[in-house]
């Protein structure tokens, strides 16, 4: 454990320590929100309108895994290749769709099964003086399949996701195939046998805190604050604080995680040797 703390705050200062890349990380996340809120607000009602909503649909996934990218090849590269990281958001893009399938497929038996163990209905006697209210009794399967739901997409996508990306950085499309399809599958199985060591989730659980919990509590609770002017500084500073900690805490997470991936092999090309031949005698 100490050795996850020594890292989680070596990440987190290193993130910190190059303004130039965080800069770069919050233009890109900015974009995102924007992206995200434009979408939402947005109504279908011209033709401009609809044609603007199917753009910001194929635009917002590429930007989110463009920011995921960039953060994993600065980790990796120690610099910006905005080749290689708009190759890799590709990447990242397909990896995650193939995850979301086995996910859906996970979710959906959790559904079949929780729908064979339904929670019991809990009888209300019509006459309240009768009879103290009851409250329901635990219902251990519902329990145990909520928790399965929330640690399966709470913890373990997440985590997979962010090791199978990290896999699969860096180089090109052809360089994951270079060693053969052996070769490939073993680096996934790799990454997904880190993904869910405790060490990695220790890594995630710290990353949480700071990139969920931090700015949940920023946001949400709600207080009387007295003057026009004051409320809207007040809420416009906890929306910077959000917006700070989300990018930091995930960023920081991010760096931590890929720290601890094995180096990727390089690519190396073999020179042209030009063999000499024996003059005739």
């Amino acid at each position: 454990m100490t050795t996850t703390l020594k890292l989680w705050f070596s990440s987190i200062a290193t993130t910190i320590a190059h303004p130039g890349a965080l800069l770069v990380f919050a233009i890109i996340y900015a974009v995102l929100l924007f992206a995200s809120y434009f979408f939402i607000s947005i109504r279908e009602a011209t033709i401009w309108q609809v044609l603007v909503t199917y753009a910001l649909m194929i635009l917002i996934p590429l930007r989110f895994f463009a920011l995921q990218s960039s953060i994993i090849n600065r980790v990796l590269d120690q610099k910006f290749r905005w080749r290689v990281i708009l190759i890799d958001a590709l990447k990242f893009l397909a990896v995650t769709i193939l995850m979301l399938l086995v996910v859906w497929l996970l979710h959906y038996l959790l559904n079949k099964i929780s729908a064979r163990y339904p929670a019991p209905i809990v009888e209300v006697s019509p006459d309240k003086k009768a009879a103290p209210p009851t409250t329901a009794p635990l219902h251990w399967p519902s329990l145990i399949i909520t928790t399965l739901r929330f640690v399966l997409w709470g913890v373990a996508f997440p985590l997979a996701a962010i090791h199978l990306w990290i896999a699969v950085a860096g180089g090109e499309l052809r360089g994951l195939f270079r060693d053969g399809a052996k070769s490939f599958f073993k680096r996934i199985g790799s990454a997904l046998a880190r993904a869910f060591s405790s060490h990695s989730v220790s890594i995630y659980g710290l990353g949480l805190i700071v990139f969920f919990v931090l700015p949940y509590v920023a946001l949400v609770p709600t207080f009387t604050i007295s003057g026009h002017k004051t409320e809207f500084a007040v809420f416009s500073l906890r929306l910077l604080l959000a917006f700070v900690f989300s990018l930091v805490g995930w960023a920081s997470t991010l760096t931590a995680l890929a720290r601890t991936a094995p180096a990727l092999p390089v690519e190396i090309t073999a020179p042209d040797v030009t063999i000499p031949t024996e003059s005739a005698a």
